[in-house]
């Protein structure tokens, strides 16, 4: 292993770790009140490109994962066009390393839990439009270890606020925009010395266009961008802010009135710091009761 690509992968790493919350197409259509949906995600993401200042550094940092995410979720209607959803998600799963970045092996575990509980209105437009604002909070409880060099948990406490928009020109067509901050506390226990590590506000946007090709089957196509969360180290300011685009292919398909599953296919256009997705595969099963 390269012992440059080495000590920026472990700059970088924090990025990887720090995702957003990102949504599905529909996500933030409201759920009937009193409805229930337990939901099962899985994701598979291959990396080998490592960028620096927007320069690829290396094109064999091999970083693969496979993640799960268990989440429930209760709709409670608060009046005739409001409801309010609970929900917590419990995120899980492996990372590998390997090529020039092989050393940092790789780990088993659980990541940090996740609360929220978004505010969706259905607003009196012509196809009724949907706005929701959406607070999480996650808890410093994943898998973490200091030495380690990968870790599914952050080992600091993070909130996030997002808004999004649902613009239905029809029946059969919808767009969804969403946007999102992310703060986050401090981790003092960063890295084998202990060292402190703080990060700046991180910002995503995304954007999918629906098309319900029949009452069961939605397609959609989108992307989004990541900007911001600089770190520093120790005080030391890192120069590490991201800047990241990508695109996203969802196809989503309800088996049953109650059972769904979706499958998305995607990848990074464009990467400013740290890796970039050759290619992702989520893949969502729904259980609506």
């Amino acid at each position: 292993m390269k012992l440059s690509h080495c000590l920026l992968v472990l700059g970088m790493l924090p990025f990887f770790k720090s995702q957003a919350i990102e949504l599905a197409p529909g996500d933030f259509e409201p759920l009937p009140a009193g409805a229930n949906a337990l939901l099962l995600y899985y994701q598979h993401a291959d990396r080998s490109e490592l960028y620096q200042n927007g320069h690829e550094v290396s094109d064999n940092s091999k970083l693969g994962t496979d993640i799960g995410i268990l989440r429930y979720v209760h709709s409670i209607g608060l009046t005739e066009n409001l409801t309010v959803s609970p929900q917590v998600l419990l995120p899980f799963g492996q990372i590998n390393a390997s090529g020039d970045i092989g050393a940092l092996g790789d780990t088993k575990g659980v990541g940090d839990l996740i609360v929220t509980a978004p505010l969706k209105w259905v607003l009196p437009t012509a196809n009724k439009d949907v706005f929701g604002l959406a607070p999480y909070l996650s808890f410093p409880t994943g898998s973490y270890d200091k030495k380690d060099a990968l870790n599914l948990g952050e080992n600091r406490w993070r909130a996030t606020l997002q808004a999004a928009y649902i613009h239905h020109f029809s029946e059969k067509w919808a767009l969804d925009t969403v946007a999102d901050a992310s703060w986050v506390s401090a981790n003092n226990e960063f890295g084998p010395s202990g060292a402190k590590l703080e990060e700046g506000t991180r910002y995503e946007y995304q954007t999918s266009l629906r098309y319900n090709w029949t009452p069961s089957t939605t397609l959609a196509i989108g992307g989004g961008y990541v900007t911001g969360a600089a770190t520093k180290v120790d005080g030391i300011d890192q120069h590490d802010g991201l800047s990241t685009s990508y695109g996203r292919l969802t196809v989503t398909h309800f088996i049953e009135p109650t059972l769904q599953i979706q499958a998305q296919l995607g990848k990074d256009i464009e990467v400013e710091q740290g890796f970039k997705e050759g290619a992702r595969l989520n893949l969502r099963l729904l259980k609506l009761f």
